[in-house]
């Protein structure tokens, strides 16, 4: 019982601390220990295994994106919160 109870804090302690680390992992940021840490618990952890899945679609997402607006696209922004009643 003790033994699950030590298991289960550890599990939760890896798990607060690869959800901290996901933009590190994903910039290639973290040491290389710290890449086989978060590794190591993605591997078991089925909702970090679907967070990292969504912020690399994501990610992938926003790099299909126009790299510059439209010409006049922030004045036309601009003109309708401007026409836009206060309220």
């Amino acid at each position: 019982m003790i033994g699950r109870m030590l298991e289960r804090r550890r599990y939760m302690r890896e798990h607060r601390w690869s959800h901290a680390h996901l933009s590190e992992y994903l910039d290639a940021a973290l040491s290389d220990d710290e890449r086989r840490r978060f590794e190591s618990h993605t591997s078991i952890c089925p909702q970090c295994t679907r967070v990292l899945a969504t912020l690399r679609r994501t990610l992938e997402r926003l790099r299909m994106l126009s790299p510059a607006a439209p010409a006049g696209l922030a004045d036309g922004v601009v003109e309708r919160l401007r026409d836009e009643p206060a309220g």
